[in-house]
C-alpha cells in the first residue's frame, strides 16, 4: 500500500512539475510498466524461472484493466487532489469483494462486511472536502477506474492461485508495456535527468507493490485484503505533505483513522479470535 501510494504521488509530481516540461500521464504509465518489466526480466533471468502454461486470455484481461486503471489514477492525481483521486479509485476492493462473491463464490462473513464498511466510510470522509466535483470528468473517470481495477484484482486472485508470482508479473508488465506504446509515442517528451529518475522510481515502487500484493492475494481471500488496502489512502495523505506541503485537516485525519480501524478490526478477529462472526 505504501509503495502504491509512493508511485501515485511521484506521478503527480512529474506530471505537474515546474522543472522542465510536464510529462503526460500516458508517458508516465508507459515508464511505470517499462521499467517494471526490466526489473522483473532481471529476476526471471537470474532465477531461471520456468514458466507454466499461462492463462493467456486472463492475463490479457488483467493487463488491459491494469493499464487503464493506472492511466486513470495517474491522470486523476494530476488534475484533482491526490487524496481524492486515490480515495475514489481505491474503492476498487469493494468492487473486487462483490465480484469475488458473485464469480468466485467467496463467503463474506459479517466481520468483514463491518470492517469494509468502516474503511469505506473513512474513504468517503476523505472525499468530503472536495466532494462537489461538478463537471470534473476526472473524478468520474476515477470511479470507472475503481471498477476496472476491481476486475483486475479478481483476475490477479485467480492467476495467483495457479501461476508463479514472477511469471504473473513478467507477463502482465510485458503486455501492458505493449498496450501503452502507441499512446506514449503520441505524447512523448524527452524527460530531464530528474524526471528520468522519478520515472524509474515509479516503475520500481509499483512493481514491488505488485509483488507484495500478489503475495497477499495468494495467502488469503480477496474479502480479507480489502480493508487493509485502504491504508494506501493514509500513505498518500502523508506523502502529499512531504512532497507538496499539504497538511491533512481534521476531516482527513478522521477518515484515515477509520481506514486504520477497519484493518485493526480484521487483525483482532484473526489474531485474538474476537469479533468471530
Amino acid at each position: 500500500a505504501f509503495l502504491f501510494g509512493l508511485g501515485s504521488i511521484l506521478s503527480k509530481k512529474i506530471g505537474s512539475t515546474s522543472v522542465g516540461d510536464r510529462i503526460h500521464p500516458f508517458q508516465i504509465v508507459y515508464a511505470r510498466f517499462f521499467f517494471a518489466f526490466i526489473i522483473i526480466s532481471v529476476f526471471v533471468f537470474f532465477k531461471k524461472v520456468k514458466f507454466r502454461s499461462p492463462n493467456v486470455p486472463l492475463h490479457i484481461t488483467r493487463s488491459v484493466c491494469g493499464w487503464a486503471g493506472v492511466a486513470i489514477l495517474f491522470g486523476g492525481v494530476i488534475y484533482i487532489p491526490a487524496s481524492d483521486a486515490v480515495a475514489i479509485i481505491f474503492l476498487n476492493p469493494i468492487f473486487a469483494m462483490l465480484l469475488a462473491i458473485i464469480v468466485l463464490k467467496e463467503r463474506l462473513k459479517i466481520n468483514r462486511w463491518i470492517a469494509t464498511i468502516i474503511s469505506l466510510l473513512g474513504a468517503l470522509i476523505l472525499l468530503r472536502p472536495t466532494f462537489d466535483f461538478g463537471n470534473n470528468i476526472y473524478a468520474y473517470l476515477c470511479l470507472m477506474g475503481a471498477f476496472i481495477m476491481g476486475v483486475e484484482i479478481l483476475c490477479i486472485k485467480v492467476l495467483a492461485e495457479k501461476e508463479p508470482f514472477l511469471q504473473i508479473l513478467f507477463i502482465n508488465n510485458f503486455i501492458a508495456m505493449l498496450i501503452g506504446i502507441l499512446p506514449m509515442i503520441i505524447v512523448f517528451k524527452v524527460p530531464n535527468s530528474i524526471q528520468l529518475i522519478e520515472l524509474i522510481m515509479i516503475g520500481v515502487a509499483m512493481v514491488l507493490g505488485q509483488f507484495f500484493f500478489l503475495s497477499a492475494m495468494k495467502g488469503t481471500e480477496t474479502t480479507f485484503i480489502a480493508p487493509f488496502f485502504y491504508s494506501t489512502l493514509v500513505f498518500v495523505m502523508f506523502l502529499d505533505l512531504i512532497f507538496f506541503g499539504k497538511f491533512p485537516d481534521l476531516i482527513s485525519i478522521i477518515g484515515a483513522a477509520l481506514i486504520i480501524l477497519g484493518g485493526i478490526f480484521i487483525s483482532l478477529r484473526i489474531n485474538l479470535k474476537v469479533f468471530d462472526l
